[in-house]
């Protein structure tokens, strides 16, 4: 029996498809759930009702796994074409929002395209890995030259990015680059000296992030001392009245309270409603994908196919890292929990990502 579930944990498909289905489900319930709760601070939810979120949501749920299923049945050669073209269209996108920006609480990052609002930095996430992996895992080619030509590619977007501004997505790009270059050393030693630089870059753009915008030292001072009902305050309140299997009257009382609790703080507010061990499932879920990614970067001899897929599982890492900080308190920031919440661009995003990386790993 051990023996079997071994082999089933192993098995890259059936471990990867049965936890993003999973997660996707649970991205549904928390939508239903908790949705009602983020409906009623607004002014806008007697005219939606308090299903907005869970009606919102259920389309791109619906055409994202579509998306992942029909991407997961390409050859690599139409996951390389795809990647292009949504690559040329995600940076026609950035500069559209320098030139002409949709603005969505303050943030000037989106552009508008039709009645949908979208993040172009997001969105171009897939194409970037895709083809990062594909120039730097490429061997009849000048080494020198893909390092030179793949950072002046992620030097542009982060350029871009710091324009916009969107400082959190011009880290997340830089420490993408780390890491497929730190992954592609054995082959090109170039790559390894530029993500060393790259990975500086971070630091210093950090730095430069607290000292140019004021409010993210603000962010940072209010994890070591929360203001009284602040976003920090409200979402530590909220955990620490929770039960361990179903909610209470204080962790719901906390839960009506809490921004953003369908998005940054979905992990606390699934927690508030249905408890600890909801979180664990939550965490469990994320790691047996980590660990079908893990066993096909095992498993593959493909540069390419590593390269890929090591990517999509450090951006998987960097994005639950940075979640479980801003849920406990720890951090300030933007925050998306992959799959399960709110946002149409993200969620699609992952399923095209996923999609590829299923793609180049099937047997």
């Amino acid at each position: 029996m051990i023996a079997k579930i071994k082999n089933w944990l192993n098995t890259n498909n059936h471990l990867l498809w049965v936890s993003i289905i999973a997660l996707v489900v649970l991205g549904l319930l928390g939508m239903y759930c908790v949705g009602p709760y983020e409906i009623s601070r607004t002014s806008w939810g007697k005219y939606f009702g308090p299903n907005y979120f869970f009606n919102r949501f259920l389309p791109f749920a619906l055409v994202g796994t579509v998306i992942m299923f029909a991407f997961s049945k390409m050859s690599k050669k139409w996951v390389i074409r795809i990647s292009w073209i949504l690559g040329i269209i995600g940076l026609l996108l950035m500069i559209k929002t320098i030139i002409d920006p949709f603005i969505i609480n303050g943030s000037a990052r989106w552009v508008r395209i039709g009645p949908a609002p979208i993040d172009p930095f997001m969105m171009s996430l897939p194409a970037y890995i895709v083809l990062m992996s594909h120039w730097l895992s490429r061997e009849k080619q000048n080494k020198t030259w893909t390092t030179i030509g793949t950072s002046v590619l992620t030097l542009f977007i982060v350029g871009t990015a710091i324009v916009a501004p969107y400082v959190f997505m011009a880290q997340i790009y830089l420490l993408l680059f780390c890491i497929l270059t730190f992954k592609a050393r054995k082959d090109n030693s170039a790559a390894f000296k530029v993500g060393m630089i790259a990975l500086i870059s971070f630091v210093a753009l950090f730095v430069l992030a607290i000292w140019r915008y004021p409010h993210i030292y603000t962010r940072i001072d209010s994890m070591f001392h929360p203001q009284m009902y602040s976003q920090t305050w409200i979402a530590r309140q909220a955990l620490a009245n929770s039960a361990l299997i179903g909610n209470t009257t204080e962790s719901l009382h906390w839960l009506a309270t809490l921004p953003e609790s369908i998005s940054d703080y979905m992990f606390t507010s699934m927690i508030a409603k249905f408890g600890v061990l909801m979180g664990l499932l939550i965490i469990a879920l994320y790691g047996c994908v980590a660990k079908g990614l893990t066993n096909m970067i095992h498993n593959t001899k493909d540069n390419f196919n590593k390269l890929v897929t090591t990517g999509t599982l450090g951006l998987l890492a960097i994005l639950i890292i940075i979640g479980l900080a801003v849920a406990f308190g720890l951090l300030r920031t933007a925050a998306y929990w992959p799959l399960i919440g709110f946002g149409g661009t993200e969620f699609l995003t992952w399923s095209v990502l996923l999609g590829f990386v299923l793609a180049i790993n099937k047997k």
